[in-house]
């Protein structure tokens, strides 16, 4: 059986991160796969770079305002058009990782094995090479995520290195980019497969290695008041009370809701005024 990989890709400015992935890609064992990347308006030339490695990349091209959702959302919807078998695959990964060349022979393995779950790759330290994710249970009643224990099922995972049937990926829909354009966007998609039947594998032999430092805001103490609002609300950031909020309503039942949306706000007042104090005992000492 020879499926298909469509390996969805979103990048932005990272031409440097973007080659090393795609050279990872180029050495694979597996070699009947198609790169589509997902270019969110970079301009360090990042497309014209990657297409002349790897000529027959397919390029969709935003201007910046996709984010990681947005971005993912567009190459399903040319998946919709575009892909040639419901047999065929998918690969969800970011381009700040590295990984080794039987990465594809391996998810596909397991896929092969279990061809309606979805598998999704083991997160390791580029610098350690510490676990940092083996998916995620996530409990709505308390709004918490722990590990999960040997053998535990996983309801939720990230969407770096997450792959599945073109077929199953259709039973699930897509994201929802404007309610959440980044973080919390790939636990709300998988939470929401999980709930429709999915069964989400976490596979030790699939794995990638991530440079964890590439990405996300969530610590703003060195900054004035105003500029830590302006971070703390802003898209990238981890903990922006706004999306955690728009979590919540999409996957909390609408019982606990209230009391969810209290406790995100109550603790994201709670920093705010801490940041606020901080900054006028600063402006004080001078």
């Amino acid at each position: 059986m020879s499926e298909l990989v469509y390996v969805l890709l979103p990048v932005h400015n990272r031409k440097r991160l973007t080659l090393s992935f795609v050279d990872c890609l180029i050495s694979q064992t597996y070699r009947y796969y198609h790169l589509v990347l997902i270019d969110d308006g970079s301009t360090d030339g990042t497309s014209e770079a990657v297409t002349e490695k790897l000529p027959g990349t397919t390029v969709i091209s935003g201007r910046g305002d996709w984010w990681w959702a947005g971005s993912l959302q567009q190459g399903i919807e040319w998946l919709n058009t575009n892909a040639g078998s419901m047999n065929d695959v998918v690969l969800f990964i970011n381009d700040d990782v590295t990984f080794d060349g039987d990465f594809l022979e391996q998810g596909l393995s397991e896929l092969r094995a279990e061809p309606n779950a979805w598998i999704c790759a083991q997160i390791r330290s580029q610098h350690t090479g510490e676990i940092l994710n083996e998916g995620q249970i996530y409990d709505a009643a308390t709004l918490t995520f722990r590990n999960p224990m040997p053998g535990e099922p996983i309801n939720c995972v990230s969407t770096n290195g997450l792959m599945m049937r073109v077929e199953s990926l259709g039973k699930v829909g897509g994201f929802f980019p404007r309610l959440l354009p980044h973080y919390l966007s790939d636990y709300e998609f998988t939470i929401r497969a999980t709930r429709s039947g999915v069964v989400l594998k976490c596979i030790a032999e699939f794995r990638l290695w991530w440079n964890e430092e590439t990405t996300g805001l969530r610590n703003f103490d060195n900054h004035s008041f105003w500029t830590f609002l302006r971070l703390y609300f802003s898209k990238k950031s981890a903990i922006n009370p706004v999306y955690w909020t728009t979590f919540v309503l999409l996957t909390c039942r609408p019982s606990i809701i209230p009391w969810q949306i209290l406790r995100i706000w109550r603790s994201a007042c709670k920093q705010i005024l801490l940041h606020a104090v901080r900054c006028a005992r600063w402006h004080l000492s001078k």
